[in-house]
């Protein structure tokens, strides 16, 4: 009877037979482009440093020259309030000088005074008149040093606004190129987290793509399905055999003769053996003794017979002796379970053993 081995399929996960999606998504690891190297960055912050620092050296100067401007044009304000409140005293010294002239004049004329009389007032009068002359004279040559003084006032703190200014520029563009020295860390742990990110999507997409090569079914060898304990759409337990498969190659089909004890006194291992299958009459095959069993068919059975009961009736044993096909003379019409009838030539070997039974 021709035998072969029946390789069980086994499912390695509990899962409803049915079409198996996994989703898989691509990480992509972000490219971090530094704009500048590490010494061009070092050298904007060195050099944003220097012109901040120039431009509060500037304010500083601009500071002072706003404060000397302001002390000039109070010195001038007060220059000018000082001539101003000169001119009404002088204004009335030249009216009364100019009444006394005035006076003195028409006494002259008449002859009651003398002429020189007349004359010290007049040359007191034009002295007073060139006096207020004089005094209105620096009164307007101040008012045009206040103005002018006012107008550089005015221009030195526009000028110290706009140090101020561009030192506020200079102190931001400090800030974002220190900023700029720590975008090279903060792009190296972004790189590294988005790394370690892409490690993790590539380990679950290998678990996935394993996962989903465990919902395939692969048979072990090649062979024909003899038998099949589920149906489609039920669900598989782990490890649950729903399928056998039958080899139908040389290596995995044998004949074993169930042969009587005194058929077996000749029979060795290597021995050539001529198989007749009853299913195809039409041809005869030849084999080889592989192996004779380690002991009789009643041995190895459920209930071996024990014969210390007193039974001492003679019955005869079988020892099953496995016969193999030569490789060249199988065929595959052959199934397990069939009929055969052998005859082993005990006469030659066809094969070398060093095994006895």
């Amino acid at each position: 009877m021709p035998r072969s081995i029946l390789f069980p399929f086994k499912f390695r996960w509990t899962r409803p037979l049915s079409e198996y999606q996994q989703t898989s998504h691509d990480a992509q690891a972000a490219n971090i482009q530094a704009r500048y190297t590490h010494d061009d960055r070092k050298s904007l912050l060195e050099g944003a440093q220097a012109k901040r620092e120039e431009a509060a050296q500037a304010v500083q100067a601009a500071e002072v020259i706003v404060q000397t401007r302001k002390r000039i044009y109070e010195k001038d304000k007060e220059l000018l309030a000082s001539l101003q409140a000169q001119l009404p005293g002088l204004e009335a010294l030249r009216h009364n000088a100019q009444l006394y002239y005035e006076r003195f004049k028409k006494l002259a004329s008449t002859g009651d005074i003398p002429v020189q009389e007349s004359d010290n007032r007049e040359a007191a009068y034009r002295d007073a008149v060139a006096k207020v002359e004089s005094l209105q004279s620096n009164i307007k040559a101040t008012e045009r040093q206040m103005l002018a003084s006012g107008l550089q006032l005015q221009e030195a703190e526009v000028r110290l606004r706009e140090s101020r200014k561009t030192l506020d520029n200079a102190i931001a563009t400090v800030g974002r190129a220190e900023a700029e020295q720590l975008q090279p860390d903060v792009a190296r742990n972004t790189a590294i987290a988005l790394r370690n990110k892409m490690m993790l999507a590539e380990s679950r997409l290998q678990l996935a793509k394993l996962n989903l090569s465990h919902t395939l079914i692969r048979a072990p060898r090649a062979g024909v399905i003899s038998r099949r304990t589920i149906q489609l759409g039920e669900t598989v337990q782990m490890r649950q055999p729903f399928l056998s498969i039958t080899p139908l190659d040389p290596d995995n089909v044998w004949v074993v003769p169930n042969l009587r004890e005194e058929q077996m006194a000749r029979v060795r291992v290597g021995q050539p053996v001529t198989i007749s299958v009853d299913a195809i009459p039409d041809r005869v095959f030849h084999g080889w003794v592989e192996s004779v069993a380690g002991g009789t068919g009643s041995v190895f059975s459920l209930f071996p017979p024990d014969n210390a009961t007193g039974n001492f009736v003679r019955v005869v044993q079988r020892l099953p002796v496995r016969v193999r096909f030569f490789p060249e003379e199988y065929e595959p019409r052959i199934r397990p379970g069939m009929s055969t009838r052998v005859t082993i030539d005990t006469t030659r070997y066809v094969r070398q053993s060093t095994q006895r039974w």
